[in-house]
């Protein structure tokens, strides 16, 4: 039983760090999908007009930021083939 506690609570203890961790705009650009979702997550906290964490913001921006130059770099590709 005190494993399977203390097994828990690590795990607990690790979604939150992560959670909580600020990923920066060159990690986004590597991880499109996953920055998509974080701009549809943010975009949903933002209608909620609920006050939004720093570290959550910070995310919130640099998602939207690689997101958008993932779109410029697409249109540009296919403006100048």
């Amino acid at each position: 039983m005190k494993i399977q506690t203390t097994l828990l609570i690590t795990c607990v203890i690790t979604l939150m760090t992560a959670c909580s961790q600020v990923k920066t705009q060159e990690y986004y650009a590597e991880h499109l999908e996953e920055a998509q979702k974080v701009v549809q997550k943010c975009e949903i906290e933002a209608r909620k007009n609920k006050e939004l964490k720093d570290k959550f913001v910070e995310n919130c921006t640099n998602a939207s930021m690689a997101v958008m130059n993932g779109m410029l770099n697409n249109l540009s590709q296919g403006l100048f083939k």
